[in-house]
């Protein structure tokens, strides 16, 4: 039962889109669409504000860059 138990300070921060669009130094429009389209996870906690953790926003921008087509 001590395994569940976990600090606040052991959990990533969420942030608005607005907000990691920001501190990522990203388009809004881009990562909302990015949520809007399932793309990168989003949480919806108390009220229809989606939050998203920035450590998702970095994986998928690492994962699209590595997975582009080949069609030169």
């Amino acid at each position: 039962m001590r395994d569940q138990d976990k600090s606040i300070s052991e959990f990533e921060k969420l942030y608005t889109i607005k907000a990691a669009a920001a501190e990522l130094n990203l388009h809004y429009w881009a990562l909302l669409g990015a949520v809007s389209r399932g793309d990168v996870p989003c949480f919806t906690p108390f009220n229809r504000r989606r939050l998203v953790r920035l450590s998702q926003v970095i994986a998928f921008i690492d994962s699209s860059r590595q997975g582009g087509s080949d069609d030169a």
